[in-house]
């Protein structure tokens, strides 16, 4: 394994989170989790060793270094065209000869420039030798002349081939569309057959060819698809801009001078020739600023003004600072600060969500040229359609029809991207994420939600939190009504969501989040799942509500309240009706204990836990050996003779050992008496008393302290008292059998503990003796009415002293076995051994 030093795993996490990205030392700290400092000495050692690269001053910025490719000088290379790029690459990379690539996309939107950094990048690469050609096919040239397009294409390839200088060639085949359909099936049998490593093709067209030529192509292709001017965003838009600019700067060898005002006009330019036409717009400005300049030193775009934005010939950073061009011309860095000033003031105030998307509007309405109607259209359509999908869908909150509501919305997001773009996360930014998370944790949860799901990067970000004012301000008092964190988890893929998405759709309101897990889930992960859920939540919930369909309940409420202090309800066999009830209860915000036990009666199948420990009352809990029969029959002296205050519980044996091992004190806080057939050590504080015990002055002394700290009175204890007394001695065994002669269960009884006694040269006292017998005589009866147990123990791993113990208890039992037709089982005489272990070790 190898181990990475710190520089090197910083390194790794810069280059996975900001590939491409300029990122300040702030932001490189937040991402790797060190100070400031710390992080700005990495970043020095990283640059000094060529791995970043440093530029600006206060804040200085720091990017990944790498590799400059072909596709690095098309603007938007790491926008727009990204997954276009990628796409390219893996046609460039493709073994032998590539795969063939079809660029579609309408007039003037960069085709050329694209096939030609292919081109390059395939000989950057060393796909193609230096030699490579790229050569042009204009279809256009050939309309209703198919003949000659048939020479045309036979002369580049015999070209080619004579040309001993030229070991390839990238032909560029554009204009499709202007063939008819059997031209182009012409074309494309043609040249999938002249498919080689000498010829690779590109064709480009305004229509969407691909769907058609893929069909008369044999191997697999590649579609690029570029979009129009107007729907690039803003920062390509204005890219364009300043590169028609500074070209025309170079080319008149003049400075120009441009408002900010008409670099935005520029960037909102529309036409069907999308790029080119904004070309030809910039010259014509420039020629006509050209012709009013006296000395044609120095052009003027628009007005003269103070902010007006300098470009001078072979100016080197132009394009480079597109940031401060944005921020300059749409005057962002003031703007934005005022607007999250009185966003803070706002939400620190406890103003109303309408008050905060009053002053997100108002900015908006200042600076509506960032954007134009078709972006508008395109932006509000993804984010509907995602929020349909993912809010109202599954949490069942509802969002306005109307169009205006969806623009405003779709024009925030447009608004939050360019501050993204542009600005560094201030603190007052990030401060605004903070306080919208704190003053609306439900909305500000379901948001993020929506962030994942538009780009998963847009969460780390805090500007992209603007638009929830505009989609959150009329649920969002309504979702924070809900006072609960209630969540359903069921194993299967869609079981859990399933019932949310009915509960949260007639409640109207986002109740339930869902975990559907797979079957074969830990705990752990369940616990893990919920804790990250609640830490995003507001810490002054009431409650917490957890339903799910099967396991442990008390392992479910311990693992989840390990992670919360708050109120836990956990209920176990959900179904849609209980968790549609207990959504109608949250609703009506009822209080927690109401719907505690509510969710009491929701059938016999259902069980519930909302309290630390076994009971929330006072309990005294009763475990007897000799089964849960006799549990119950001491439960009902105890019911009988005491107040209805204290719960008596009866247990298993093996789960009250289960349940000491694994549980403190805490967990038995309302407990105040243990009761058992057999002594058990235990230290968790609680008085532990073995009820044969009660034939000892001392005992009886104790458990009447006991329960007369519990507010019972001297003649109910006595009582009580009295009848254990009763119970437990012979006499209470001849009641306690149903249908054996006692007489006769007792004898027999007897007989085994003489054999006990002779066999280890002890002498039980009489409460041991009386024990045994009550044990022994239930046991007869019990395994005579019952069906065998499963429990078997393998008795290679008991030690030589239980061995000799099984060993000589089948002698002894062998003759009731025979007298009462049954077979004494191991985990019987377990139980037997724990009882007089202490005397077998002696």
């Amino acid at each position: 394994m190898t181990f990475l030093n710190a520089i090197d795993r910083i390194y790794g996490q810069l280059l996975e989170q900001f590939p491409t990205e300029r990122i300040t030392t702030t932001q490189a700290a937040e991402a790797v989790g060190l100070t400031r400092g710390v992080t700005s000495n990495y970043l020095s050692k990283l640059h000094k060793t060529g791995k970043l690269i440093k530029t600006g001053s206060r804040p200085v910025y720091w990017q990944i270094k790498r590799e400059h490719s072909a596709f690095d000088d098309l603007i938007g290379s790491n926008g727009s065209l990204s997954t276009n790029i990628q796409l390219a690459i893996e046609a460039i990379v493709y073994p032998r000869h590539g795969l063939p690539i079809f660029i579609t996309g309408p007039s003037g939107s960069g085709k050329l420039p694209f096939a030609q950094a292919i081109y390059h990048e395939s000989i950057r690469r060393n796909v193609l030798s230096t030699n490579a050609v790229f050569k042009l096919i204009d279809c256009a040239n050939y309309k209703d002349q198919v003949g000659t397009l048939k020479k045309k294409l036979q002369s580049v390839n015999t070209t080619t081939a004579s040309d001993i200088a030229t070991e390839a060639v990238y032909i560029y085949v554009k204009n499709i569309q202007m063939l008819s359909t059997s031209d182009q099936h012409y074309l494309f049998t043609h040249t999938s057959q002249q498919q080689s490593e000498s010829f690779r093709y590109i064709y480009s067209g305004t229509d969407d060819i691909f769907e058609t030529a893929r069909v008369w192509f044999k191997s697999a292709a590649v579609q690029l698809k570029l979009n129009s001017f107007s729907s690039l965003p803003l920062n390509e838009r204005v890219e364009f801009a300043a590169f028609y600019l500074q070209q025309q700067s170079d080319q008149l060898n003049t400075d120009i001078q441009i408002t900010p005002s008409e670099l935005i006009n520029l960037a909102n330019f529309e036409h069907i020739n999308n790029i080119t036409a904004l070309n030809n717009r910039v010259q014509l400005l420039c020629a006509d600023a050209y012709a009013k300049a006296p000395d044609h030193t120095h052009l003027l775009l628009g007005s003269s003004s103070d902010a007006a934005i300098l470009v001078t010939p072979h100016q080197q950073n132009l394009r480079i600072g597109i940031k401060s061009l944005v921020t300059s011309a749409l005057q962002l860095g003031p703007t934005t600060d005022s607007m999250l000033k009185k966003l803070n003031d706002s939400l620190t105030n406890g103003e109303s969500i309408t008050e905060q998307q009053f002053i997100l509007s108002k900015v908006l309405n200042q600076i509506d040229t960032i954007s134009n109607d078709k972006i508008l259209f395109s932006v509000a359509q993804t984010v509907q359609k995602t929020i349909t999908k993912c809010i109202s869908h599954n949490y069942g909150i509802k969002f306005p029809r109307d169009e205006t509501f969806w623009e405003n919305v779709a024009l925030g997001f447009v608004f939050a991207g360019i501050c993204r773009d542009n600005l560094t996360d201030t603190q007052s930014a990030r401060q605004m994420q903070k306080a919208i998370k704190h003053r609306y944790p439900r909305s500000y949860y379901l948001f993020t939600q929506l962030l994942n799901n538009l780009n998963e990067q847009q969460e780390q970000n805090p500007y992209c939190y603007l638009p929830f004012f505009m989609i959150m301000t009329n649920c969002a008092s309504s979702i924070e009504s809900v006072k609960y964190n209630a969540i359903l988890l069921s194993h299967g893929e869609n079981t859990a969501s399933s019932i949310q998405q009915v509960a949260n759709s007639l409640c109207g309101n986002y109740v339930f989040e869902a975990f559907d897990m797979p079957i074969d889930v830990t705990i752990d992960q369940i616990s893990s799942h919920v804790s990250e859920y609640l830490s995003n939540q507001s810490p002054s919930a009431k409650g917490n509500i957890v339903l799910f369909d099967m396991g442990s309940l008390r392992q479910m409420f311990r693992e989840i309240k390990s992670v919360s202090d708050q109120e836990l309800l956990v209920v176990n066999n959900v179904t849609t009706a209980m968790a549609l009830d207990i959504g109608l209860r949250i609703q009506r915000n009822d209080e927690f204990q109401s719907i505690a036990e509510a969710s009491e009666h929701y059938g016999e199948t259902t069980e519930t836990q909302y309290f630390e420990g076994l009971s929330n009352k006072k309990n005294i809990i009763v475990s007897c050996m000799s089964g849960v029969g006799l549990s119950e029959e001491i439960k009902k002296l105890i019911n009988t003779t005491l107040s209805s205050d204290i719960e008596v519980i009866t247990v298993d044996y093996k789960e009250l050992n289960t349940l000491l091992t694994n549980h403190d004190q805490k967990f038995f806080s309302n407990t105040q008496l243990i009761m058992t057939t057999t002594d058990v050590a235990s230290d968790i504080g609680i008085e532990i008393m073995n009820v044969y015990n009660i034939f000892d002055k001392s005992a009886a002394l104790k458990i009447q302290t006991i329960l007369r700290n519990c507010g019972e009175s001297t003649h109910s204890i006595n009582e009580l008292v009295d009848r254990l007394v009763r119970f437990l001695s012979i006499e209470g065994i001849r009641g306690r059998l149903q249908i054996l002669n006692p007489d006769i269960v007792i004898q027999e009884s007897q007989r085994i503990v003489d054999h006990y006694e002779d066999f280890y040269s002890v002498k039980f006292s009489s409460r041991i003796k009386l024990n045994l017998y009550m044990h022994l005589s239930l046991m007869i009866e019990r395994m005579m009415t019952s069906r065998p147990s499963n429990n078997s123990i393998s008795r290679a791993t008991l030690t030589k002293q239980e061995q000799e113990f099984f060993a000589i208890s089948s002698g002894i039992f062998q003759p009731i076995e025979q007298k009462f037709n049954i077979q004494v089982q191991d985990y019987e005489i377990a139980l037997l051994y724990e009882l007089i272990k202490d005397f077998v070790l002696k």
